[in-house]
């Protein structure tokens, strides 16, 4: 009977040593839980933060601006087209469009600039650069 009596005494304490580490283990993994909660709340809180200040700096260049959008109607017009009027301007966005072949792009580009409404950066100068250049070419070759 002594022998029953100590082998239920052992497996007593082999059960409360048990016990004692799982509670060890939860609370160790509690602890760590705890901790990755409070950063990702701290993440969260951070970023909603972070949106409420661009917000609200948003809201204050809007309101000192004068309401933002008198630009882009200017630029675009009230049905969102591109107004340009520059013929020139007007033409290359034909031509982005897709609205002109290359031939009539040409042509129009041409006819602006030979109207000498369209400005010229350097694109006439250039050409009459290049056609000096090809008659001094063909002259030295004829040499």
């Amino acid at each position: 009977m002594a022998r029953l009596g100590s082998l239920l005494l052992k497996g007593a304490g082999a059960l409360l040593l048990a016990f004692v580490v799982l509670g060890v283990i939860a609370t160790v993994v509690g602890i760590v839980l705890s901790l990755v909660a409070t950063v990702v709340t701290a993440v969260v809180t951070l970023a909603m933060l972070a949106v409420v200040v661009l917000a609200v700096v948003g809201l204050v260049s809007l309101l000192r601006d004068g309401g933002g959008g008198d630009d882009l109607e200017a630029a675009y017009g009230s049905d969102g087209a591109r107004s340009t009027d520059d013929p020139e301007e007007r033409l290359r966005s034909q031509y982005v469009d897709g609205e002109l072949s290359d031939a009539e792009f040409e042509r129009e580009l041409d006819r602006v600039l030979e109207d000498g409404r369209g400005r010229t950066d350097g694109l006439e100068s250039r050409r009459l650069r290049d056609s000096t250049t090809t008659t001094d070419r063909s002259r030295l070759w004829d040499r």
